[in-house]
Formats: structure tokens, C-alpha cells, sequence
């Protein structure tokens, strides 16, 4: 899991690499990614973070 920031989570929402859902966040396959909040920060799988900064 790397930090992703809210940003980059903006970017993956809005090219359509990930959505929210009732079930979390999800992919295209509508599987579930490991996403994990606190109170400042957020992480996310690596591979998200990975193509988040290919996009910016």
C-alpha cells in the first residue's frame, strides 16, 4: 500500500481506472481494490498509485 493524494485519487476517478461503489472502491473487472483512509492521509494498492502518476 502506497499514499496516494487527493489528486492523483481525482485523476483515477475521473479517467475511469477505478469507482466508487456501495462495496468500496472498485476496478474495472468490478473487483474490489484495498483502499484505507485516515484521518490525513490515503492509501491505496500500488499499482493504482503506479498508473495515477503515468496519468499526471
Amino acid at each position: 500500500m502506497k499514499e496516494v493524494t487527493k489528486e492523483q485519487m481525482e485523476l483515477l476517478i475521473k479517467n475511469e481506472v477505478v469507482r466508487n461503489s456501495s462495496k468500496g472502491f472498485i476496478d474495472k473487472n468490478e473487483n474490489q481494490i484495498g483502499f484505507y483512509r485516515t484521518r490525513n492521509r490515503r492509501y491505496i494498492e500500488d499499482k493504482y498509485v503506479d498508473i495515477a502518476k503515468k496519468l499526471s
